[in-house]
Formats: structure tokens, C-alpha cells, sequence
């Protein structure tokens, strides 16, 4: 298992957010990818399809990724309806 995004996902958040930083009123092009919920040891042991996937992922600029990352943060709750997502697709 990686310990971040692949670059199949990087690059599909990356065309999806036209190279732009997420946060809004930021023009600035994206500069890293954000884990939405954090990437800890506990979260990938809980949601391991979700983690690293597209839905927790955010492109942001190196100032936006510095000081407004938490504007883009889910809660455990919605991690769970998304790994529950994620479950389904794979059949399981």
C-alpha cells in the first residue's frame, strides 16, 4: 500500500481542478495534493480504499496547503460513508 496519492489520482485531481489551487479566490497553481481526513497510520487502517483516493484528495497551492488547509478537512463520519462507497464499487 502507497503512503500517498498515486499519480493516477494526482493527475486526475490536477486536470479536474485545471491546475488551480482549490481554495476559492486563489489563483495560484497547485503546488501539492492535501489529505482532506489525514493521512495517519490509524485513518489508513480504517478507510483503506478512501484514503489515498480521489474523494480526500485536494490540489492547493504552497500558501494555501501552509495556512488554509483545514478549510478543506471531512470528518470520520463522511470518510465512512465514502469507504462505504468505495466497498460497494469493488463488490464488497
Amino acid at each position: 500500500m502507497t503512503e500517498t496519492f498515486s499519480e493516477e489520482t494526482r493527475n486526475a485531481v490536477y486536470e479536474a481542478q485545471n491546475g488551480y489551487c482549490a481554495t476559492e479566490g486563489c489563483l495560484n497553481p497547485i503546488h501539492s495534493f492535501h489529505h482532506k481526513l489525514h493521512n495517519t497510520k490509524g485513518n489508513r487502517k480504517l478507510f483503506p480504499l478512501f484514503i489515498h483516493s480521489v474523494f480526500n484528495c485536494v490540489g492547493l497551492c504552497y500558501n494555501c496547503h501552509k495556512n488554509k488547509s483545514h478549510l478543506f478537512r471531512i470528518t470520520e463520519a463522511l470518510a465512512k460513508v465514502y469507504e462505504y462507497f468505495l466497498r460497494n464499487l469493488k463488490g464488497g
